[in-house]
């Protein structure tokens, strides 16, 4: 019986299972990909970080050039609202010709508004100071937070008297309308007003030639101001004290005590300081008694006349500059005049002092 074969089912079920066949490429691509990817993050993160330093750097940059340039950052939009809004609240009053602005800048220096204003001939001077509070009233409520200089230049013509006056705007409204209505009292009296009005300083007021002293001279005015007249060839010019009163030496006198020595001259009334200047004619002989008793003997009673201190200059009219301490000095004591220095001096002072008591 031939002998049985025996065959296998199938090929493969003989012998041990066939190992699963590797795809190369596949891993390959794989492991690419993975490091493509950390790469690109890495990349990406670069970029990142180059973006953001850029963006810091150029903030910084722009941050400290508007710094620098205050002009084009918030300061000069404040500024120049401020101006704007002064400007279009000056025209729309019937009082006003023109309303100009000449400065609206921001520096390192500070912020600066001004304006330049013409008022209509005889505008009132009770009406100008309600405009310019006004003016100040509307700008607060516009830009609260501006602290910057804010000055309007005013000039008009009014009963006689020429105006042009810097004003600053910068304190509370109610201060400016005060103090503009103050300084302004003399109009129809004084010739020119000139100078500033603030919290610090007022105008100078010039009556011009007079033949006798103006009748509101002594009214009070704004602290640091200044009022000014010429009579006989004389200049006075009289200074409050600090709080805007006038101290009152008779000036009629004093002018016709003065021109017994000389023809013209200067007398300044700075608080309670009266001096006077040109009674010496000849720098040889300096200040004789003779030329001084006069003046002295005029506010012998110097409690009355408001005065502490009174300074005779030493020397010809003009030379004051070129001389350390040109004055004989009287200060007031109990009522009447004393010596102020000792030495050679004194001894001159007290001269003068006894040949007024000779008057």
């Amino acid at each position: 019986m031939p002998d049985e074969q025996t065959t296998p089912e199938h090929r493969g079920d003989a012998g041990s299972e066939e190992a699963p066949t590797v795809d190369s490429s596949s891993g390959a691509s794989t492991g690419w990909r993975v490091a493509l990817s950390g790469r690109s993050f890495e990349w990406w993160l670069v970029r990142f970080v180059l973006v953001v330093l850029v963006l810091i750097i150029g903030g910084y940059g722009c941050l400290l050039y508007v710094n620098l340039h205050p002009d084009i950052g918030p300061d000069g939009f404040q500024v120049r609202h401020v101006a704007s809004t002064a400007s279009k609240h000056l025209s729309s009053s019937p009082d006003v010709i023109s309303a100009k602005t000449t400065e609206a800048s921001a520096d390192l220096g500070g912020n600066d508004v001004r304006l330049d204003v013409r008022l209509k001939d005889n505008t009132s001077a009770e009406a100008a100071a309600n405009l310019l509070a006004s003016t100040r009233q509307k700008t607060l409520q516009e830009e609260p937070d501006y602290s910057g200089e804010f000055i309007i230049s005013v000039s008009w013509n009014a009963k006689g008297s020429t105006i042009d006056v810097d004003v600053s705007c910068q304190q509370d409204p109610e201060a400016i309308r005060t103090d503009v209505k103050r300084a302004l009292t003399p109009v129809g009296e004084a010739k020119t007003f000139t100078g500033n009005i603030d919290e610090y300083q007022g105008p100078t007021i010039d009556y011009g030639e007079v033949t006798t002293t103006p009748t509101n001279l002594t009214q009070p005015n704004v602290k640091k101001s200044s009022k000014t007249f010429t009579m006989n060839g004389w200049k006075v010019t009289s200074t409050p004290k600090t709080d805007g009163q006038f101290s009152n030496p008779p000036f009629d006198q004093l002018i016709t005590a003065t021109k017994q020595a000389s023809p013209a001259g200067t007398i300044d009334l700075d608080g309670t300081t009266l001096s006077v200047t040109g009674l010496v004619t000849d720098e040889n002989k300096g200040l004789t008694p003779e030329a001084a008793a006069p003046v002295i003997h005029t506010v012998a009673d110097c409690q009355a006349a408001g005065l502490t201190t009174l300074q005779l200059n030493n020397w010809a009219l003009n030379t004051t500059s070129d001389v350390a301490d040109p004055w004989l000095t009287f200060t007031c004591n109990n009522g009447t005049w004393t010596p102020t220095h000792e030495s050679t001096r004194g001894q001159d002072e007290a001269a003068i002092l006894n040949k007024a008591a000779e008057l």
